[in-house]
């Protein structure tokens, strides 16, 4: 049988249109642009920007030509799905795992498989009034350090996590990058998810990359700056 893991559970499941066949067989972040130098009380004191447009959201989304080759588009169904953390502090890392971000106003979203199969890739753009981008790419900094590990609740089930912190391209005002790493005891399977964050004005980008093995992880800078660079001229632009 074939067993869909849905983008709730892996953005970690950032691939809602994550498909595994399985019974049948078949740490430190870094931050982009100038606002690391000027600080999160300079950046909050910048006049608010407007949001996003849904023009410049959908020309920030990666595009299959964008990617190496190989690498095809698949579809991402819409969903309302909504992950809740055990613990309040590491809510921010559970909405990394959600298909609606509270309080934004969701754009793009496209899905990648590499040529084989054996890794995934999505990216979403969305866009949040006032401060709410800054602030959002800096809880999820926050709750990374508070929330080594936490209890994930989607669809009244229980999901252990582990969170870290983790080095990869620097992009727009500031981003920072997570790995997810979760066990999916149906499959018993861990996942393991390298996140990037990134903020550029009102608009914020989730890129998440799922390899099937340890060494697909060696890619995921160069798909962090690929996806990065697109969106931060889009929101320029």
């Amino acid at each position: 049988m074939r067993t869909r893991i849905r983008r709730g559970v892996a953005v970690a499941l950032t691939v809602s249109a994550l498909t595994f066949t399985a019974a049948c067989g078949g740490d430190a972040y870094e931050k982009g642009g100038d606002s690391v130098s000027q600080g999160p009380d300079k950046a909050a004191e910048k006049p608010a920007a407007t949001p996003l447009t849904a023009a410049q959201m959908k020309a920030g989304i990666l595009e299959a030509k964008d990617l190496p080759a190989g690498w095809k588009a698949e579809n991402a169904p819409s969903s309302d799905d909504q992950a809740k953390a055990g613990k309040a502090e590491c809510q921010p890392l559970a909405q990394l795992m959600s298909d609606k971000i509270d309080g934004a106003t969701m754009g793009g979203n496209q899905e990648f498989a590499n040529a084989d199969g054996t890794s995934l890739l999505a990216q979403q753009i969305f866009t949040m009034p006032g401060t709410g981008a800054a602030d959002f790419v800096k809880s999820v900094e926050t709750a990374v350090g508070a929330c080594a590990t936490f209890t994930m609740v989607q669809d009244g089930q229980p999901v252990p996590v582990k969170a870290a912190a983790l080095p990869t391209a620097k992009a727009g005002e500031s981003s920072t990058g997570v790995r997810l790493t979760m066990e999916i005891p149906e499959l018993k399977m861990k996942i393991e998810s390298d996140v990037l964050i990134a903020q550029q004005s009102t608009g914020v980008m989730r890129l998440a990359y799922v390899p099937m093995n340890g060494e697909g992880h060696k890619a995921f800078d160069d798909l962090a700056k690929r996806g990065g660079d697109k969106f931060v001229k889009a929101a320029q632009s």
